[in-house]
């Protein structure tokens, strides 16, 4: 039986690493362990116990598989990194809105926005440009004209570019910032409404900055 010091020195000669890795520990052993050592938050120890070794092994192993990857104190905090962005997905509001732009806003362009405790939950930021997440506050007192519903807009503070306005779970608007009025804005949800071209669709998000103001006020 091969041991643990031979199949190291076998393996770090590169002849027949993965099928030597697998004839030792199973079938998809190799992959099962790249698969641990890409996520940040499992720990050598953790990888060490899987597999029955010490964590001096486990990190050789690292350096076998994956040479540019980080380490060390980078490896704790991309873990740190991953922790606050699965806290950010369990606010329902957010994931929704994500799982909105996903398919048509590659990750790379969001950039999440540092806060004390993980990362803001209410604005965002997409090609640069600060989004505000609100949730629009429907108006069960009074319906308007052909019956559409009526929702309450709250502004927003300088700086934001776009606000994304949250109806329902099905439906949103996503406005640029020029296209409302300070204060308080009444929307209703009908084709008559000013508001209506900017009801679930992204079109806001494709259009450059500099034609945003333009575009934002025409009626």
């Amino acid at each position: 039986m091969i041991t643990e010091v031979h199949a190291d020195d076998a393996l770090a000669t590169g002849r027949g690493w993965r099928a030597l890795f697998d004839d030792r520990y199973g079938d998809g052993a190799t992959e099962r362990l790249k698969s641990m050592l890409e996520q940040p938050c499992v720990t050598f120890a953790r990888i060490a116990a899987e597999f029955g070794v010490t964590r001096e092994c486990v990190r050789l192993w690292h350096q076998r598989l994956l040479p540019d990857a980080p380490r060390g104190h980078q490896r704790q905090q991309l873990c740190r990194e991953h922790q606050m962005k699965r806290r950010l997905l369990e606010d329902a509001m957010f994931l929704r809105f994500y799982r909105r732009i996903r398919s048509s806003v590659p990750q790379q362009r969001v950039t999440l926005i540092p806060s004390r405790d993980g990362f803001r939950k209410r604005t965002v930021r997409i090609d640069g440009r600060t989004i505000a997440l609100r949730r629009a506050r429907r108006n069960s007192a009074w319906r308007g004209s052909n019956n559409g519903t009526v929702y309450t807009l709250t502004s927003s503070p300088a700086g934001t570019d776009l606000l994304y306005y949250e109806l329902s779970s099905e439906d949103y608007l996503l406005v640029p910032r020029e296209a409302l009025p300070l204060g308080i804005v009444t929307y209703v949800d009908t084709d008559a409404s000013t508001y209506q071209r900017f009801k679930n669709t992204l079109a806001a998000l494709s259009r450059p900055p500099s034609l945003q103001v333009e575009w934002a006020r025409r009626g």
